[in-house]
C-alpha cells in the first residue's frame, strides 16, 4: 500500500518528518542505481520493492504479518528518489528498511539474522528478471546494501536520505510501503 505522500492542509514540515524518521532504528540503507546500460523506471522499481516487501514479511515474519497492528512488528521500507548528479543520467533511490529482528523466525545472533535478510533482499532483487513494457528482458540495475549498526547511524542515514525533500513537503518525492 502507498501512503498518500501529499499531506493535506496541515502539512508536516520536512524537519518534523525527519524527526519522525528518527523514532525508528533502520536496519539497512539500500541504494538502487539505474544506469544508462541498466535503466529502470521509478514505477518498476517500486513494484519490485513491493514484491520484496511481501516476500520478506512472509518468509521471515510469517503469513499473518499484514494483521499486525504495530508497524514495528513487521518489515517495512521507505524510499526517497534523488536526482542524478553530474555524469549520472538517471535518478537513483535511497531506501531505509525497518526489520523486526525480534519477530524473525530464525535462530542465531542479530548479526546473523541481519545477514540472512540482507542476502535474501539481494537475491530477490538480482534474480527476478526485469521485463520492460514490451516484454524485453533487461539487466537489473545494481543494488547496494549497507548495514546500519547503531541508532546514531540510523538517524544520520535518515537525514541524508531525506535531504532533497522540500521544506514544506509539497510534491515530496518519497514512498512508504506498509502492507496493512
Amino acid at each position: 500500500m502507498f501512503f498518500n505522500r501529499n499531506v493535506s492542509a496541515g502539512q508536516t514540515p520536512k524537519s518534523e518528518f525527519q524527526e519522525w524518521l528518527e523514532t525508528f532504528q533502520f536496519g539497512h540503507f539500500i541504494t538502487i542505481e539505474p544506469t544508462p546500460s541498466c535503466p529502470m523506471k521509478d514505477d518498476d522499481m517500486k513494484q519490485r520493492l513491493r514484491e520484496i516487501d511481501h516476500k520478506i514479511n512472509k518468509r521471515f515474519v510469517g503469513n499473518r504479518y499484514s494483521k499486525f497492528k504495530n508497524r514495528k512488528d513487521r518489515f517495512w521500507m521507505i524510499g526517497f528518489f534523488e536526482n542524478g548528479h553530474k555524469g549520472r543520467l538517471t535518478r537513483h533511490l535511497h531506501l531505509l528498511t525497518h526489520f523486526p529482528y525480534d519477530q524473525i523466525k530464525i535462530n542465531g545472533s542479530k548479526k546473523f539474522r541481519r545477514n540472512m535478510v540482507q542476502n535474501y533482499v539481494q537475491h530477490i532483487w538480482s534474480n527476478t528478471p526485469y521485463f520492460t513494457y514490451l516484454n524485453d528482458v533487461r539487466a537489473v540495475c545494481p543494488m547496494h546494501i549497507e548495514d546500519i549498526p547503531t541508532k546514531e547511524d540510523s538517524d544520520a542515514v535518515s537525514w541524508y536520505s531525506s535531504k532533497e525533500l522540500p521544506k514544506d513537503m509539497k510534491n515530496a518525492d518519497y514512498f512508504f510501503f506498509d502492507n496493512h
